[in-house]
């Protein structure tokens, strides 16, 4: 046994000298007067070739240091630093500053046993005023086994299947870390093992502080959290009844599974495989691969993979996954991949890939995909195609394709939108809207609908009524060859405006009244000066409403402005007329009888070439 022994100190005095040629021990040399200790660190990061991890709300990163020392190590240049109130631990690449400035020491009652079981029973207490320390943490990091002190600083630890040296750490919130070694009288594997301890920075504690975190995860749990943080461990199997009884015990929060089968639910680090919980499943950092609970999953670090809650799904970080729930999704930052919500969705940040309820769905950011639901709210931009069954609105910008029963509300567009009701536009609208009512502050593209309205237009609008309140707005009084008195109002932009047109003759033997819509253009050939070509349709009543009679015209008017708010118009107008009525003035009807320019070979068409003449009021 004596043997063993030796062997086991030397193997544990190589690992000492292996930490010893850690990040910590490397010598670096500076020079540095009055620069912010941010800087600084930034310094040694780049001459030690390693990266800092530290909560910058404790650490004074803005305050103002100097340091002039050669060929001083990492750990004893950073106590110089930050005056020995901190502790630095190394995982990977990583060196992470930790607030300590008090210090604890282990006390070792008993510790007694063989390697088939082996008992540590102790206390820890304050290094320098001896009281006892309550709620610290004491863990066996290669076998998973954890205890809490008590009010007094007692734990009783057994430690089962043990072939390597022990090594008992002891944490607690604002003291540094100490680790204790015991020598059991055990079989000592050559094998070299991979440690089992990693690093995870971050806020770790973001799950706990939710509503159902707070009620879940046992007081045991969340002391283990403060006093470990961002260490934890990697195991290929999890059991759980409950969070409070699991195959971990307390320090299921610190340790990340292959596999996880919890049976009501489980709290642990997170998931390296696949976790099925018939209730739910609790995980503080990522979970990647799949995940499946029958109640709700609740994610404080990032998923990838699958993801399916039969309640919901919450993370609190970023997806890349396929994410099914059958009452809402909520994903704290960006999500990437396709994701079905029976009644919510809602992503803070990002969303790429497609989404679906029957319900909202509501993106904080921007939006790049398919989505599909009652109603969906974008904050930024949308770019893809978005059907609401209700309506889609978009804070921001909204390029790519909209649909939607109701209404499509945007601050910008830039793409086709199609509504039942009403297509609302805040700023610019370039593209097409297409509705029954369209506005947009700045028209830019195309407007199809019964009513559209638009502050500034410069584009085209096509529609029953077109109303730009800052663009083109005309009314006209003038008279041609078939009807004595003829009013009109243009309305639009000079590129395209829509006309309502009323005509009337009022003589008893040629009473005959029109009514249309029309669109024309105003081409300006000088200052005062403009060619307006118009097409109109217009139905006839010539006494009988029994029969459809309409008039089509091509007008080419010239207008010749006469002051502000004055034109003269006139020009030639061919004209094409039909009619299923017969009357006793003719066979055909009233305008047959007057005009007859034009022979078709279809008696109920009439032609003639016609004239207009009238003022425009500008």
């Amino acid at each position: 046994m004596r043997t063993l022994k030796v062997i086991a100190l030397f193997l544990l005095f190589s690992n000492c000298l292996v930490k010893a040629q850690s990040t910590l021990s490397r010598n670096i040399s500076l020079n540095i007067d009055q620069q912010k200790l941010g800087s600084v660190l930034a310094t040694i990061e780049e001459k030690g070739g390693f990266r800092f991890s530290y909560n910058s709300s404790i650490l004074p990163v803005d305050s103002l240091v100097s340091i002039h020392e050669n060929n001083l190590n990492i750990a004893e240049t950073l106590d110089k630093l930050l005056k020995h109130r901190f502790e630095y631990r190394q995982s990977g690449n990583f060196v992470i500053i930790r607030y300590a400035p008090l210090e604890l020491v282990l006390l070792v009652n008993e510790s007694v046993g063989n390697p088939e079981l082996y008992t540590i029973t102790g206390q820890v207490v304050d290094k320098y005023t001896n009281k006892p320390i309550q709620d610290a943490s004491i863990y066996e990091k290669k076998l998973l086994v954890s205890e809490i002190s008590d009010g007094n600083g007692y734990f009783s630890m057994r430690l089962k299947n043990i072939t390597q040296p022990i090594s008992l750490t002891v944490s607690k919130e604002n003291y540094k870390s100490t680790i204790t070694h015991f020598l059991a009288e055990v079989n000592i594997t050559p094998k070299k093992e991979k440690a089992g301890e990693s690093f995870i920075s971050g806020n770790l504690n973001d799950v706990e502080k939710t509503w159902l975190g707070n009620a879940l995860v046992t007081a045991q749990q969340k002391i283990q959290s403060i006093n470990i943080g961002g260490f934890i461990s990697k195991a290929p199997f999890q059991f759980s009844l409950i969070p409070r009884l699991n195959s971990h015990g307390s320090l299921s929060g610190q340790v990340v599974n292959k596999f996880s089968l919890n049976v009501v639910g489980a709290y642990s680090a997170g998931v390296d495989g696949a976790e099925i919980g018939f209730g739910f499943n609790i995980d503080k950092s990522d979970v990647q691969y799949f995940q499946f609970a029958g109640g709700f999953n609740l994610v404080g670090g990032n998923v990838r993979g699958t993801q399916i809650g039969g309640f919901f799904n919450y993370v609190i970080g970023d997806v890349q996954a396929v994410q099914i729930a059958a009452a809402y999704n909520r994903v704290g930052k960006s999500f990437e991949g396709f994701q079905v919500g029976g009644v919510y969705n809602k992503v803070n940040q990002d969303f790429r890939g497609m989404q679906v309820s029957l319900g909202l769905n509501d993106i904080g950011k921007n939006f790049n995909g398919f989505q599909v639901g009652a109603l969906n709210i974008g904050s930024r931009y949308q770019e893809g195609i978005q059907i609401g069954v209700a309506g889609n609105i978009v804070n921001g910008k909204s390029r790519g394709m909209q649909i939607a029963g109701i209404a499509n509300l945007n601050k910008e567009s830039d793409g086709l939108n199609i509504a039942g009701l009403a297509n609302y536009t805040a700023t610019t609208a370039r593209g097409l809207q297409i509705g029954t009512i369209n506005y947009a502050k700045k028209l830019k593209g195309v407007q199809l609908g019964v009513f559209n309205i638009s502050d500034q237009n410069d584009g085209y609008s096509i529609g029953l009524i077109n109303v730009a309140l800052k663009g083109y707005h005309k009314f006209s009084v003038g008279t041609n060859e078939s009807t004595t008195y003829n009013f009109a109002y243009k309305g639009g932009s000079k590129r395209l405006y829509n006309m309502l047109m009323f005509g009337m003759n009022t003589k008893s033997s040629e009473k005959i009244y029109t009514g249309g819509l029309g669109f024309g253009k105003e081409i300006n050939f000088f200052r005062k000066i403009s060619l307006n070509p118009e097409v109109s349709t217009q139905c006839v009543y010539q006494g009988d409403w029994a029969y459809i009679n309409l008039l089509g015209k091509f007008e080419l008017p010239v207008n010749i402005r006469l002051n502000k708010w004055l034109a003269i118009q006139g020009g030639p107008s061919v004209n094409v007329y039909h009619t299923k009525q017969d009357t006793k003035i003719g066979d055909f009807g009233l305008l047959q009888e007057k005009h007859r320019d034009f022979t078709f070979k279809d008696p109920r068409y009439t032609g003639w070439i016609g004239w207009s003449v009238g003022l425009v009021v500008l």
